[in-house]
């Protein structure tokens, strides 16, 4: 709802941005309503490291 007239704001993000938290908010909600997430989703691991790997200077 983020930046329509029923009243959301978008708290100073950009187009993009909101694109992302509504997709993510919108596909937690629909998973937690299938019923226990752990059943039919993947457990989170933890990728941190590989996400963000430090670059050589």
């Amino acid at each position: 709802m983020a930046g329509t007239p029923d009243g959301g704001r978008d708290h100073g993000m950009d187009a993009r941005t909101r694109t992302f938290v509504t997709r993510t908010t919108e596909n937690l909600l629909r998973a937690f309503a299938e019923g226990p997430a752990a059943h039919h989703r993947p457990a989170p691991r933890a990728n941190v490291g590989e996400l963000y790997r430090r670059r050589a200077v």
